[in-house]
C-alpha cells in the first residue's frame, strides 16, 4: 500500500486533486511566489496556500510586518590607538 502525502494549507483547507495551489518561500529579501509543483511543495522552507486567498493574504501580513519599527541599534565609536 502506497503512501498518501497530504497537504494542507495555511487555513486549514487539505489539498485535493483539482485545486489551484501555490506555493511560497519567504527570505530575507521577501516573499516568491511559485507555482504548485509536488517536489517542491515537499521542501521544509516552503509554504502551501490553497490559492490567490491565502497567497494575497500571506503577503498582507508580511506588509504589515514591514510596517514594526525598527529596534535601535547602538553605534558603535572607533577608538584610535596611539603607540
Amino acid at each position: 500500500m502506497a503512501a498518501t502525502t497530504l497537504f494542507t494549507c495555511l487555513c486549514g483547507r487539505q489539498k485535493q486533486t483539482s485545486n489551484h495551489w501555490v506555493l511560497a518561500r519567504i527570505t530575507s529579501n521577501g516573499i516568491t511566489f511559485m507555482p504548485w509543483d509536488w517536489d517542491l511543495a515537499m521542501s521544509s522552507d516552503v509554504i502551501v496556500l490553497c490559492g490567490e486567498g491565502c497567497a494575497s493574504a500571506l503577503l498582507s501580513r508580511s506588509l504589515g510586518e514591514w510596517k514594526r519599527p525598527v529596534q535601535k541599534v547602538a553605534a558603535m565609536e572607533r577608538e584610535l590607538a596611539v603607540a
